[in-house]
């Protein structure tokens, strides 16, 4: 259930942002930068006994902040990321998984010793564990 929720979501950004760079972990070189890295899922109880609300943060992250213009570069990028996610009414994923946004948050993240900013965009989806 983690790694399908995980490919679902991975999915979904691929065929929304072909164009953008998609890694699994962060990359160890600012000149790979800006990016989407997709992090690893969890889950909590959901409302029912039987559902547990699956959750996985996608990162997005920009330039250093000397190399201009990089604020709107990632501010419209996490704005495709929100999109693309379906943003908080949900979307459906390539293999059928409907996934929603319940978060969004800016950050600082490190690559290579130097920080960059980013966003943190939580992912959610429910799947029944019966």
């Amino acid at each position: 259930m983690f790694a399908e929720f995980r490919t679902e979501v991975v999915g979904s950004l691929q065929a929304a942002l072909p164009d953008v760079p998609l890694w699994a972990i962060i990359p160890d070189d600012v000149a790979e930068l800006p990016c989407i890295v997709v992090g690893r899922p969890g889950g909590r109880p959901g409302r029912e006994r039987v559902v547990i609300d699956l959750t996985l943060q996608v990162f997005v992250l920009g330039r250093r902040q000397q190399a201009g213009g990089n604020e709107d570069e990632l501010i419209a990028l996490v704005d495709r990321v929100f999109v693309a996610l379906g943003g908080t009414r949900g979307t459906k994923s390539p293999g059928g998984e409907v996934i929603a946004v319940a978060r969004v948050d800016a950050r600082t993240l490190s690559v290579a010793g130097i920080d960059v900013p980013a966003y943190s965009v939580e992912a959610e989806a429910s799947a029944a564990t019966c």
